[in-house]
């Protein structure tokens, strides 16, 4: 296990920018055949030391990995109490492995990887969300109305993939999800 970091941050009286990137990676033995949280990690209680078959190719690389990540924020502040924000990330796809159906075993079928997570990846992801502010002040108190808007770019890259050696080997089963817009306020008092 091992990750580089680097990170760069600048700022004026109206603006603030920062950028980081990691490089990491994670490896260790998921507690259970598959890729996903309660699966593909190392705390979770599976059949790892059960089951002589989940012992197949089950040292990797972990849920939680992405190997490469690159974040970018920044905030401005317009005229008239008006702040714009942007966050904008990409991160690698997630690491798992094939999965063969073995049918003809004495204790009947069973999923086997095919060789450790990591050796293949889902697609990257990748967002930009934006925020737009404005704030009033009264006497001693300040309300900000506030527009949030998730995904701004509708990017809908693959978050997974079906993993079952066959026919829909690879086939997308789930895409980010489209844009969201939330609207709210805050009131501090």
């Amino acid at each position: 296990m091992g990750a580089v970091v680097i990170a760069a941050e600048a700022a004026t009286d109206r603006l603030w920018l920062r950028i980081g990137a990691t490089a990491a990676a994670a490896v260790g033995s998921g507690g259970a055949r598959g890729f996903r949280a309660a699966e593909n990690d190392q705390d979770v209680l599976g059949e790892l030391f059960t089951n002589p078959n989940a012992q197949t190719f089950a040292r990797g690389r972990l849920f939680g990995e992405r190997a490469y990540v690159i974040k970018w924020t920044t905030i401005y502040r317009l005229p008239a109490d008006f702040t714009l924000g942007a966050v904008a990330r990409y991160q690698d796809g997630q690491p798992f492995s094939r999965m063969v159906i073995v049918p003809d075993l004495n204790q009947g079928a069973e999923a086997i990887q095919a060789f450790s997570n990591g050796r293949s990846r889902f697609a990257f992801t990748g967002t930009v969300d934006l925020r737009l502010q404005k704030g009033f002040d009264f006497t001693n108190r300040r309300l900000d109305l506030i527009l949030d808007v998730y995904n701004a770019l509708n990017m809908t890259k693959e978050v997974e993939e079906y993993v079952v050696t066959g026919e829909s080997f690879r086939t997308t089963t789930f895409v980010q999800p489209a844009p969201v817009i939330h609207v709210g306020f805050r009131l501090r008092l």
